[in-house]
């Protein structure tokens, strides 16, 4: 696949995903075969008042590309600055969330805001663009209500800009992530528009990702909230969309596998309690369905270094092979 100047050998991308979307996310995301993946969405206004905490998330590393780095914001000028910022980290691309539903973004003016005001989101795509020699891209959702879509007309305002891809997510800002995403819009979009166009949205399963892919006819596809459940998810569905194998979930072997894993890389990050605190809602996502899940769960907000967590599995009855016992 091809993004500007960039190409990407796969399809698979990791949606960026506000607190979970670091390094050590981000490794296993590739390790488990996506193709591309993104840093958390950080606010372009932060980074253009050049504040330490928030360049710090830009936290990429020489082993990990392609890798971008997603920006929110509300102000041309400051997007202006922030991408200049932010290209010196050595990102291969640059994108700009218009969708982000959450209320601390969205009364700041950014993310889903701007479906409220496409010429405002056309001169903050101009900026970034006219700012930057990395490739520009967006990612947005279809509009602010269900009876307010602007999604073709902001495709063709990013084509005009300059904006080298558009990842969309087919519901309203008011939808949230409830009901079902309509990709009929996607097709819709992908008929408009002659820049790539990634679709986004309930894919839940290899099965979703080829039906997207078939349906829409949109480039590639980006996963989020199932791979917060389930990093493997990408090579489950490579190898469905490669040879139509259907692979196992996890074995309860190969998730403690995971999960020590992970743990062991974000401590490392993070610092023993601050990566162990971080931890925990990964934790709670990677062990729903295991036998006597809901009391393991309790337990792990107790968790605070890597070592409480090993002893946590250990008591619970999985030892370091990752098989149960007792």
């Amino acid at each position: 696949m091809v993004i500007g100047n960039l190409t990407i050998a796969g399809r698979l991308f990791l949606a960026p995903l506000a607190g979970i979307s670091n390094y050590p996310f981000r490794f296993l995301a590739r390790k488990f075969g996506a193709s591309f993946c993104y840093t958390e969405m950080i606010s372009a206004d932060a980074i253009a008042r050049n504040q330490e905490k928030t360049i710090r998330m830009v936290d990429m590393t020489p082993d990990e590309h392609p890798v971008g780095v997603q920006i929110f914001g509300s102000k041309p000028e400051y997007v202006a600055k922030a991408v200049k910022v932010v290209e010196r980290f050595g990102p291969d691309l640059i994108d700009i969330n218009i969708g982000c539903p959450v209320r601390k973004v969205v009364k700041n003016n950014g993310g889903a805001a701007l479906l409220k005001n496409p010429t405002l989101a056309g001169e903050i795509m101009a900026a970034a663009v006219e700012n930057c020699s990395l490739p520009v891209t967006i990612k947005i959702r279809s509009g602010w209500t269900k009876d307010s879509d602007v999604y073709l007309e902001l495709g063709k305002l990013a084509e005009k800009a300059g904006i080298s891809a558009i990842a969309f997510h087919p519901r309203s800002r008011s939808d949230s992530y409830k009901d079902k995403s309509d990709w009929s819009k996607i097709t819709l979009l992908k008929q408009e528009v002659s820049i790539p166009v990634i679709g986004n949205g309930d894919i839940n399963t290899p099965e979703d990702a080829a039906a997207m892919l078939s349906q829409t006819g949109c480039d590639a596809i980006m996963i989020g909230r199932a791979a917060m459940r389930n990093p493997f998810i990408f090579q489950q569905i490579k190898s469905y969309l490669d040879d139509g194998n259907i692979m196992p979930d996890m074995s309860i072997g190969d998730k403690y596998k995971l999960i020590l894993e992970h743990s062991l890389l974000i401590t490392k990050q993070f610092g023993e309690r601050n990566g162990a605190l971080l931890m925990r809602k990964h934790l709670a996502w990677y062990t729903k369905g295991i036998r006597g899940g809901a009391d393991l769960r309790r337990q792990m907000f107790t968790v605070e270094s890597y070592q409480d967590i090993c002893k946590l599995f250990n008591d619970y009855g999985i030892n370091n092979k990752g098989e149960l016992y007792g």
